[in-house]
């Protein structure tokens, strides 16, 4: 089913198993879970170590099942030198992991910080927790250094926004994207927290679309989003509530997001995730694929329209 759309789409183990959240539902166990991403119509998944690490094994089951790995997500300290340099240590060692599995794209984020999280969809509008000048620049010289080691390994390196660290709001990622020019870091959009952080999704990617290299996707109820907001919720909270729900029923215009990536001829991979969801994460895994390949398929026809056009 992935194939068929305009855009390269994958999922995420995410979608089954929250390391966020132990217990929220049954762990499904490596290999079954690739069984069910193929259920599923996936091919294509990021790896995380729930997956565990033993090489030939998921290389065999992967092999089986004819998928192959996108990409991997990781977290960093990007103000803790001490810490920065235990991380980036790690990052080495990720990286001849994911070389060595075809895997070509480290996902990046600054760690959740607990006073952020306490505060996710709700940062002071003052600035007062936000990076400084010198806090972007800091950010913006250890992600060139990421990079630097995901050059060897023939690995890109994209920023994910996330909220509960310290770029969550449209401001912090504004500063962000101005301070990574020359990085060779581009961005892991993810539009579930974008719309968290308070800001429009779908403007933000056809604003920057050049420095987008890899999507999140996943949309956001506006009204788990309002509670949240009113009952001071966490974002572990807002993730019991289900505040990322099935795309297309929330407030993030994956429509108009779809839409704007298949116009732009994007080229990198769509991951589509929903960290929490009500019932089988298989059957919402399906159905938000197929929402997903629907759109793109309508805005790829009508590009096709407007180009035959007299």
């Amino acid at each position: 089913m992935a194939d068929a759309s305009l855009l390269r789409i994958a999922t995420a183990p995410v979608n089954w198993n929250n390391s966020d959240l132990p217990g929220w539902r049954e762990h499904v166990p490596f290999p079954r879970i690739l069984d069910e991403m193929v259920r599923a119509g996936y091919r294509e998944s990021e790896y995380d170590t729930s997956l565990g690490s033993d090489l030939e094994e998921i290389s065999k089951e992967m092999t089986k099942r004819a998928m192959s790995f996108c990409g991997a997500y990781f977290w960093i300290d990007t103000q803790d030198t001490a810490a920065f340099e235990r991380d980036l240590a790690s990052v080495s060692t990720r990286c001849r992991l994911l070389q060595r599995i075809g895997c070509h794209h480290l996902v990046v984020s600054d760690v959740l910080r607990p006073l952020r999280v306490a505060v996710a969809g709700s940062v002071p509008p003052d600035g007062s927790l936000a990076l400084d000048v010198e806090g972007y620049s800091t950010m913006a010289d250890r992600l060139r250094q990421v990079a630097a080691v995901g050059a060897v390994h023939d690995i890109a390196v994209h920023y994910h926004n996330h909220a509960g660290t310290l770029i969550e709001t449209p401001q912090e990622l504004d500063a962000l994207v101005d301070a990574l020019g020359g990085t060779g870091v581009d961005l892991c959009f993810d539009t579930g927290h974008y719309v968290f952080g308070g800001g429009d999704a779908a403007a933000f990617v056809e604003d920057h679309a050049d420095r987008i290299g890899y999507v999140h996707l996943k949309d956001v109820d506006p009204g788990v989003l309002a509670t949240g907001r009113t009952l001071h919720w966490g974002l572990l909270d807002a993730l019991r509530h289900i505040v990322f729900p099935p795309l297309g029923t929330g407030s993030a215009d994956i429509r108009g997001i779809v839409r704007l990536l298949v116009d732009n001829r994007f080229g990198g991979y769509v991951v589509i995730e929903q960290d929490t969801c009500k019932g089988d994460p298989t059957e919402t895994a399906r159905a938000n694929l197929e929402f997903v390949v629907a759109a793109s398929e309508s805005s790829g026809q009508q590009g096709t329209q407007q180009e035959d056009a007299p």
